[in-house]
């Protein structure tokens, strides 16, 4: 088969994934959720799942319990890879299965794994025959010239989405490094044990004490601290998209954005209830 119908199913393969798990966090969340950390609605993790479950199973493509067993044990081993190389490479657990029965180090677990079982049985069985056929019958020009339009896409895709990570990345050594130093220079104030609980309160707290003339913080201090606010308020995205994100290296910094999400989801919440009211009046 050519490389370019390849491509193409691995593309079927990440929209289906991307699907998926969009629904299944929006519903969790009670909000639109844009699953996975690319910007197109695909998750290449997915895509790779599908082609190793349609390939490399193929001796078992024809059973039921052997295919779902081996697509179980496949998939899981690739969770628990792709989990691994983000956390090394960027410091962070972007999912945690920590809290779930029967999990492995946090990164896959019972639930997940009998999931994608049944989900690469039944796509094995009644999926991929027609999608591949469908596939297939494009015209080989037509297959290379779309299949090489979106590959362009998901190259930039990428690139864009790497960046972020490391932006992402380095934001968050940056927020652990300024606010550890500022701990350090405010720990014992009465004020600050007050207000420990939260990053964002703590920093919001000291420009309101700043601006009351009740503490006195540099001009440049005062901007970091506004700095940092907003990319905070930026940076929730990450945290809308996995919720269950950890990493032991910026443990505040984490922990401060799902309170930032927390809050947000809260407002909102507020809102549609103000709203409901106001048309019950």
């Amino acid at each position: 088969m050519s490389i370019s119908y390849v491509f193409l199913l691995f593309l079927c393969y990440s929209f289906v994934g991307w699907i998926w798990e969009t629904t299944y966090c929006s519903i969790k969340q009670h909000q639109f959720v844009n699953r996975g950390f690319l910007f197109g609605p695909i998750c290449p993790v997915y895509g790779f799942g599908g082609m190793m479950i349609m390939y490399l199973l193929r001796p078992w493509a024809d059973t039921w319990i052997p295919l779902f067993f081996a697509s179980m044990f496949l998939t899981s081993l690739l969770e628990y890879i792709t989990s691994w190389g983000l956390e090394v490479l960027f410091h962070t657990k972007w999912w945690d299965y920590s809290q779930r029965k029967f999990n492995l180090h946090g990164r896959i677990c019972l639930a997940g794994a009998v999931t994608f079982g049944v989900m690469g049985t039944l796509i094995c069985h009644f999926v991929h025959p027609p999608l591949e056929q469908a596939i297939l019958s494009l015209p080989y020009k037509t297959a290379c010239i779309v299949a090489g339009s979106l590959f362009t896409v998901f190259i930039v895709d990428i690139a864009v989405t790497v960046k972020g990570l490391v932006d992402f990345t380095e934001h968050m050594a940056k927020l652990k490094e300024f606010a550890e130093g500022f701990k350090e220079r405010y720990r014992e104030e009465n004020w600050f044990k007050e207000h420990i609980h939260s990053l964002s309160d703590l920093f919001e707290f000291a420009k309101e004490k700043t601006h009351l003339e009740q503490l006195h913080l540099s001009e440049s201090v005062l901007q970091k601290l506004e700095n940092f606010s907003d990319r905070q308020r930026k940076m929730t995205g990450f945290m809308k998209r996995f919720p269950t994100m950890y990493s032991k290296k910026y443990t505040s910094a984490v922990e401060n954005l799902r309170y930032r999400v927390k809050q947000e989801i809260e407002q909102k919440r507020a809102a549609r209830k103000n709203r409901r009211e106001q048309k019950l009046r």
